[in-house]
């Protein structure tokens, strides 16, 4: 069975993207699913969250892209948690972007390096970067689902529509598998007002009001915490806020792929 492919974007940085990317993929391997992230941030935040200094890698995600002969299989390493595996992020993807544009079909690169892995894991998590660059493009077209975190903040709506209108453009033209997963709030402070307000946005909002998610993040130390320990939140204190909000977030995105697969059966019988 192949696996599902999620990208986990949003072109506003500090939304909790990868903090999202790194608990839900460990939520998942601990409940006996196989996993593979691939870090596709120049920053790297991913691999540094999962315990790698990606300052010693030889193989990155930046090697996949630039040179197909080394291929994604060499990339992959195991963490030092069962069931879950990454293909490391590093700073040279911040120069690919110049490189990649006189490649062929540049736009495809990251689909069909995945493609020869896609029946080895359960789910494929990626963490895009926090621009609308073509490393995000490479993410969204190999994807077969999108999640975005929204911080609860007025100015994170600003670039939702942006965002909307990209992904309507690449399902049309490129990737027609595309899903829209999920909407959800990060950073909740639940003591103000403006969670509410920008709730109902989110809700009143007709292009995703049926793909916002019940689950939301609140504000928690102990996730700042985990992520500078490298330690998936499960693991850093499986009891925290934290914790039990990305597993309640992990089960919503279970159920909605049972949802989704289900309706995508039923549009192929008729």
């Amino acid at each position: 069975m192949e696996a599902r492919i999620i990208a986990i974007s949003n072109q506003k940085g500090g939304v909790g993207k990868t903090t999202t990317t790194l608990n839900v993929g460990a939520c998942l391997a601990d409940i006996g699913k196989k996993v593979l992230f691939i870090d596709l941030d120049p920053q790297a935040n991913l691999t540094t969250g999962i315990g790698i200094d990606p300052n010693n890698v030889d193989i990155s995600i930046y090697d996949v892209l630039l040179n197909a002969k080394k291929g994604i299989k060499r990339a992959i390493v195991q963490t030092n948690y069962k069931n879950l595996d990454i293909v490391r992020g590093h700073i040279n993807l911040s120069s690919a972007e110049i490189e990649m544009v006189p490649l062929y079909g540049r736009e495809f690169v990251l689909k069909k390096a995945v493609e020869k892995i896609i029946n080895e894991y359960d789910f494929i998590l990626i963490d895009c970067p926090p621009s609308l660059s073509l490393l995000t493009v490479n993410g969204l077209i190999t994807a077969k689902e999108l999640i975005i975190p929204v911080q609860a903040h007025h100015f994170s709506l600003d670039g939702l529509e942006k965002l909307l209108d990209v992904v309507t453009i690449i399902k049309e033209e490129m990737n027609e598998e595309l899903q829209l997963a999920g909407v959800f709030l990060t950073l909740v402070d639940t003591r103000t007002s403006v969670f509410q307000q920008v709730w109902g946005k989110l809700k009143n909002n007709q292009r995703i009001s049926d793909k916002v998610l019940k689950t939301f993040i609140r504000v928690n130390i102990k996730l700042v915490e985990a992520a500078n320990e490298g330690i998936p939140i499960i693991y850093y204190n499986s009891t925290c806020h934290g914790a039990i909000a990305y597993r309640e977030l992990t089960k919503e995105i279970l159920e909605r792929g049972k949802i989704w697969h289900n309706q995508v059966v039923e549009t192929s019988k008729r």
